[in-house]
This record gives structure tokens, C-alpha cells and sequence, in this order.
């Protein structure tokens, strides 16, 4: 069991105050939930027989009572954890964190725009909380471990609940490979392909599902570019497709870059501008892979959100 050392938010945070080392006991803060497949069956429709099965995962269980969320489809940084719970019901604010000092990688506090939410993170005990997924994730080749801590943040409406999310470990980092998409496949990869082939002129709807209209328009742009005609967007292919977009940007390439983003954690509005939401969520995606800090997702950054599930 890790050792994790976590601020203490018994109220306001004072300059300089030491950590404190808290073992994380089993089934609280460190999560290693059972299989997805398992859990859907168990949330199907609410039964009172599938909330009965949870049962046997306490963990689950109780993170489902305190408000978090299971979800029987996991984001792609949690494929096999499960993803709940996740970093809960709290929006994951990529500048809620410190970036340096002697609090990197924890929730900011400076009284005003950012607050902590002291003992609120996992049944009322604590101020945040580990997960590791196993396997790969981003750039991290063999498993990835996140904190999650929690936060507010005031906006317009008011306070928010907010949430920092912070790679602690990376396993094995490694080069992260493209995906090979093809006709039967769904989901935010082919979000991504059917705005970018728009953006190229290849208008596609974009439905997230990669049917025989999308599959031609591929075939249409692979023709067009010089590649074999296949219809299957492999690297070659995703490497001509993809386009750089960076603040100021507009248009159906920026669509594709924020879902895939919003795929990753985020909360932004796929509106097709990327603005200042979209730059600190690209910024804080590439600082949380390894990749260079830029704001600027071009070809790594694109391959890293499209192909965060495999290495090469």
C-alpha cells in the first residue's frame, strides 16, 4: 500500500504547512474496482438485485453512496479501472493545480479564486485520494497513477466544485501509437476523423460512428492526398488528417481536438473556438504525458489522444 504525503485542510491551508503522511486504507483512498463488464451488469437499470451485487465491492458501493458516478463505458485514461469513482461528480479544472512549489501537483488555494474542500474528497475522510490504471495510458506504457484533490473554484455562478488531477507515476513511458480505425467502429476516434475529414473538405457528419458514408469519404481523402484507398485510417492516414490548432483556431478541427480532449476528463464545449478553456486543457493533457508544453495540439498531442490505449 502507498504512502501518500497530503496537505492538511482542517480549514484554510497556511503558507508553508508541513505535510502529513496518512496510510490510505484499503477500499477508501486507493482503487482497484472489478471488472467493467461486471459492474455494468450490476447498474443496469437500478435493480434492486444488481445494487445488491455490489456488495461483494465495498468499494464501489460506498463511492456510489457518497454521489459518484459508475459508468459501464470508461473514459480512455481509465479503460480497465473501471473509472469510478473516478475523480467523482467534481469538473476536473486543468489550472485548479500547482504546477510547482512545495504544493505541485495539489489543488491551489489562494483564498479568492481557488479554495479547498477540506475532508470532502471520499465519505467525508479525505482530502484526496490515488488510483493507478493498469496497462497503458498516454505515454505511460505499462500503468499510470493519478491524485485527485479536491476543490472550488469561482466562476460567474459562484463556487463550483473543482478537481485537480495529477499524474504521481508513470510506468514504463514509452511512444504512444496512432490507432487504426476502421468501418464498425465507434466513438470519440471517429468524432475526431469525421470533423477532421470535414475540416479538409471531405464534408462528413459526425456521428461517432464509422459507417460505410465515412469509410468512403476516407477513401475519398486518402485518394486525394495519395495513399492507398482503403478506407481504414491507419498512421499514414491520421498523420496527413490531422492539422495543427492552437488559440485562436476555429472550425471543425477544433470540434475534433475538444472531444477527444473532454474524452480525456475535460469539460469543454465542443463550440469549434479554441479559446483560453481549451488551451489550459490542452497545456495541462500534454504536462500530464510527458509531452512538450505548448498549448499548441499538433501531431504528438494528437496521437496521444487518439492512441493513449497502446504503445509502440
Amino acid at each position: 500500500m502507498n504512502v501518500e504525503d497530503i496537505p492538511p485542510l482542517r480549514g484554510r491551508r497556511p503558507d508553508g504547512a508541513r505535510t502529513v503522511k496518512r496510510r490510505l486504507p484499503p477500499g477508501s483512498a486507493w482503487h482497484a474496482l472489478p471488472r467493467r463488464s461486471v459492474l455494468a451488469a450490476a447498474l443496469a437499470g437500478g435493480t434492486a438485485a444488481g445494487f445488491a451485487a455490489l456488495g461483494v465491492f465495498p468499494a464501489a458501493r460506498r463511492a456510489l453512496a457518497d454521489g459518484y458516478s459508475i459508468y459501464d463505458r470508461c473514459p480512455s485514461y481509465a479503460t480497465d479501472h473501471n473509472c469510478s469513482p473516478g475523480c467523482g461528480p467534481s469538473t476536473i479544472y486543468p489550472d485548479s493545480c500547482e504546477i510547482s512549489g512545495a504544493n505541485l501537483g495539489f489543488h491551489r488555494d489562494d483564498g479568492s479564486t481557488w479554495t479547498l474542500r477540506p475532508n470532502q474528497c471520499f465519505s467525508g475522510s479525505y482530502d484526496g485520494w490515488l488510483w493507478m490504471h493498469t496497462g497503458a495510458c498516454g505515454a505511460c506504457a505499462c500503468h499510470v497513477e493519478r491524485r485527485c484533490h479536491d476543490g472550488y473554484r469561482r466562476t460567474s455562478a459562484g463556487f463550483v466544485k473543482s478537481i485537480c488531477r495529477w499524474n504521481t507515476r508513470c510506468g514504463c513511458p514509452g511512444t504512444v501509437s496512432w490507432p487504426t480505425v476502421r468501418r464498425g467502429t465507434s466513438g470519440t476516434d471517429v468524432y475526431a476523423i469525421q470533423h477532421l475529414l470535414s475540416h479538409r473538405g471531405y464534408t462528413t457528419t459526425a456521428d461517432g460512428i464509422f459507417g460505410p458514408n465515412t469509410e468512403a469519404r476516407v477513401a475519398e481523402f486518402q485518394a486525394g492526398v495519395g495513399l492507398t484507398a482503403s478506407g481504414v485510417v491507419d498512421a499514414t492516414t491520421w498523420e496527413r488528417l490531422v492539422v495543427s490548432v492552437t488559440s485562436g483556431s476555429r472550425g471543425q478541427s477544433v470540434d475534433a481536438a475538444q472531444r477527444l480532449l473532454n474524452a480525456t476528463g475535460y469539460k469543454l464545449v465542443v463550440d469549434g473556438i479554441f479559446g483560453q478553456a481549451s488551451d489550459a486543457a490542452t497545456r495541462d493533457f500534454q504536462r500530464q504525458n510527458g509531452l512538450t508544453v505548448t498549448g499548441t495540439v499538433a501531431s504528438s498531442t494528437w496521437r496521444t489522444l487518439t492512441g493513449g490505449g497502446g504503445t509502440t
